[in-house]
């Protein structure tokens, strides 16, 4: 019989992993575990496995019940109701079975201004009244529509206190979640979530900062898993030199582009900002600079966003059209030089000092000043580049949109009324018809004849050449040949991680 146990013991043991937990690489510590204040992608991601919220987001970037088994928006004049209906097996970690009530006492939590005072509070007092139907129903009741008051729900953990009627000091051990992991371990490099659920192992956060260290690690078995961001050019390096791993390359939500200035003159005519997107040669870049893991952009929204993904197409590499469009607008070549009225065609390119940017800006330039445009690059620290983006200080520069959830993030990046520092225009775009068509979206309840007119304003913006399409970068996951359930979503939610299952050492 002790034989027996201790086969038994030594099999669990393997089953997950080195001393019972699965070590996943990350990049950067979390900065807060805390529900009520976190902030950063890590910390979020962590929070999604130990504490459960009523929604997510599924794998076409479409809200998903989590706690709930069903909702449903409805409207009373310009009030926003959500009415939910929760699953009956759900169980805080405690034993106890989660209600209409647990959700009423978290709203309450997250909205105290007293005592927990939670960074998210000014959000969801837009809620007027949990209303409870049963124990198993209720209705969220918000003070007026607004797009992103189900998206937002994401962050809006269920949970409890252990001494509700103390106050609240920040202390994390105070909280008794519903997720199907515990945290049990948080220090400066590693993260440990204890399994609630038999079936599956412990997970163990290890910040890795340096990308050719995580590989070194993978490689020696040190990491089981990585969910960070990695470079093409490493990613596949390990690809080609590691036989003990798996690679997962899936398009993500985010969306790299290129910005334009719309307030300099010589970018106000849509000939020259069409010319200029015919001077990238993406393929090419594709190919060489990101070893294909890339997916070409032909909008905002990624394949992933299965309702806003548009049919429209990809501009080619062409000099020859990108010349007739400049003599179209007006200019000529002189000396090799485009000008126009004797004064030529320079930009003012700015990027942040990151290396890989730096090194595309470097490949397109090289093929505008092939063409004959002059390009003056200024490379500076993030934060400097950041503070001038935001005054609209540049002519052309490449940015990265994350962790958008749906087609109101065009109202952020296009809207007349989105100028810096009020949002994200900072390209100063301003056209009738997109106001009109996100003035009418905004406004419509309908999510069908929402949408509708997202595309039709997604259509204007393309057509205008707002931004220039580039790429969206593909989540680079990798993990052990012994590991499986393992899914990664678009927006690299940590939720793929779920389900794990480890048959490593079996």
């Amino acid at each position: 019989m002790l034989y027996r146990f201790i086969l038994l013991a030594v099999f669990t043991l393997f089953s997950h992993g080195s001393f019972g937990a699965i070590k996943v690489g990350i990049s950067s510590t979390p900065s807060n575990l805390n529900p009520f204040f976190s902030t950063d992608s890590n910390s979020q991601n962590i929070n999604r496995l130990v504490h459960k919220s009523l929604i997510d987001f599924d794998e076409n970037m479409s809200a998903t019940c989590r706690l709930c088994e069903s909702f449903r928006e409805s409207h009373k004049r310009d009030k926003q109701i959500i009415t939910f209906k929760l699953k009956r097996n759900q169980k805080f970690w405690d034993g106890s079975t989660i209600t209409a009530k647990d959700v009423e006492n978290s709203w309450k939590y997250i909205t105290d201004e007293t005592s927990i005072k939670s960074i998210f509070r000014f959000a969801f007092g837009r809620i007027k009244q949990v209303k409870i139907i049963n124990d198993y129903e209720f209705e969220l009741h918000y003070d007026e529509f607004k797009l992103d008051n189900l998206s937002n729900l994401v962050l809006f953990k269920i949970i409890k206190l252990k001494n509700p009627d103390a106050p609240f000091n920040g202390d994390i051990s105070n909280i008794i979640g519903a997720g199907d992991y515990e945290l049990i371990k948080s220090e400066e490099l590693a993260v440990t979530l204890k399994s609630l659920r038999g079936e599956y192992p412990n997970l163990e956060f290890k910040v890795v900062k340096d990308e050719t260290t995580l590989a070194l690690k993978l490689l020696n078995n040190e990491i089981d898993a990585s969910v960070t961001d990695m470079s093409a050019r490493k990613f596949n390096w390990l690809q080609e030199n590691a036989k003990n791993l798996k690679f997962l390359s899936v398009p993500s939500s985010n969306v790299v582009y290129m910005n334009i200035n719309h307030s300099k003159e010589q970018m106000m005519d849509v000939n020259i900002r069409k010319a200029l997107s015919h001077l990238i040669s993406r393929e090419a870049i594709k190919k060489y600079k990101f070893k294909n893991n890339v997916t070409l952009s032909n909008s905002l929204f990624s394949k992933s966003f299965k309702s806003m993904h548009p049919d429209f197409q990809i501009d080619s590499y062409n000099p020859e059209l990108a010349k007739k469009l400049f003599e179209k607008a007006g200019y000529k070549k002189v000396d090799g030089k485009w000008q126009k009225d004797g004064k030529l065609f320079v930009l003012d390119w700015k990027s942040a000092n990151t290396k890989s940017t730096v090194e595309i800006a470097q490949t397109i330039i090289q093929d505008f000043e092939k063409f004959g445009i002059n390009v003056h690059l200024t490379v500076q620290e993030w934060g400097t580049f950041m503070k001038g983006v935001k005054k609209s200080q540049f002519d052309l520069m490449i940015g990265q949109w994350v962790g958008f959830t749906g087609p109101e993030m065009l109202n952020f990046v296009f809207s007349s009324e989105s100028f810096p520092p009020k949002g994200g225009n900072r390209g100063l775009y301003k056209n009738p018809k997109m106001d009109a068509f996100l003035a009418k979206a905004q406004s419509e309840k309908d999510e069908l004849i929402r949408n509708f007119y997202y595309r039709e304003a997604l259509k204007v913006a393309n057509d205008d050449y707002s931004y220039i399409n580039l790429w969206h970068p593909n989540n680079l996951w990798i993990y052990k040949n012994c590991l499986g359930g393992i899914r990664v979503y678009p927006n690299g939610s940590f939720l793929g991680l779920e389900h794990i299952e480890s048959r490593c050492g079996n």
